[in-house]
């Protein structure tokens, strides 16, 4: 398979387009019910023909959403994903997500790497002042990936997700324009020297 064609590199994933290609791999990744717990508490296991369905909603150009593969940045492998949705170049805004797909990846500092990436992008190409994310009070891994980025908590909606029979909460984070740092990124900008 071809290395995929980076849009974003950082030292250890770089972020690219998602490719055809990678579906079966998307499709492996995503009937882990840990994973999909983590990404919506359902813990649903996504068929061949979802994933289909799902690259072919992300494939096209869409001002609103921008997704990218988060592959290693050493063999091309894919290991997760990110986007940016709801964005509103208006008042520039959006909301983050982020999924390290590969168990074997986790707690390794990839996913505060590519969310990292991500924010970079959406600040600097984007004009994005305002990114915001959820995620479960249960994935306290999560929370301080985001937090090791310079996401901080600014809310929380009490009791969203019952699994378990337990209750847990949505937490919401923020990061500002403000407190991403942007010389890495304006360095590779041939432009900017």
């Amino acid at each position: 398979m071809e290395a995929p064609h980076p849009v974003m590199v950082g030292e250890r994933v770089i972020l690219a387009r998602l490719r055809r290609e990678d579906i079966p791999e998307l499709t492996r990744y995503f009937q882990n019910l840990e994973l999909s717990t983590y990404l919506g508490g359902s813990g649903v296991s996504y068929s061949l023909e979802d994933e289909q369905a799902y690259f072919e909603s992300i494939s096209r150009n869409n001002p609103a959403h921008v997704t990218f593969g988060v592959y290693e940045r050493d063999g091309g492998r894919l290991i997760g994903g990110v986007d940016l949705h709801d964005i509103n170049h208006r008042h520039g805004t959006a909301e983050l997500g982020v999924s390290i797909h590969d168990p074997a990846c986790w707690s390794g500092g990839f996913g505060s790497e590519a969310t990292r990436l991500m924010v970079e992008y959406g600040v600097f190409h984007l004009g994005l002042h305002n990114i915001l994310l959820k995620v479960f009070s249960f994935n306290t891994r999560a929370i301080r990936a985001y937090e090791k980025v310079g996401f901080e908590v600014c809310g929380r909606r009490t009791g969203t997700v019952r699994l378990g029979g337990q209750r847990y909460d949505t937490v919401f984070m923020e990061i500002t324009a403000n407190r991403v740092d942007m010389s890495a990124l304006q360095a590779q900008i041939t432009l900017l020297k």
